[in-house]
């Protein structure tokens, strides 16, 4: 029975259910992780020149976001 059993949970049940499910965790969804992680990363690296310390400089990235963003409503609407 035993022997029965070691057949069917190695030989059947890995290959066809655990073999594939590892895979798809390992390329499908490791490489979105990864993805995500690199696309952060680069987005961090991109805006970190907006931390500067200077109030002015907020002010004016506020000021333009702000008249950006009515723009593209009233142009929407």
């Amino acid at each position: 029975m035993d022997e029965v059993y070691l057949f069917v949970t190695k030989k059947i049940l890995f290959n066809l259910v655990s073999r594939p499910v590892a895979w798809f965790d390992r390329h499908i969804v490791d490489g979105f992780m990864n993805l995500i992680a690199r696309v952060i990363e680069r987005s961090a690296y991109m805006i970190k020149g907006f931390q500067s310390g200077r109030i002015q400089q907020y002010g004016y990235v506020f000021v333009s976001g702000t008249i950006v963003l009515v723009i593209i409503f009233i142009y929407i609407w």
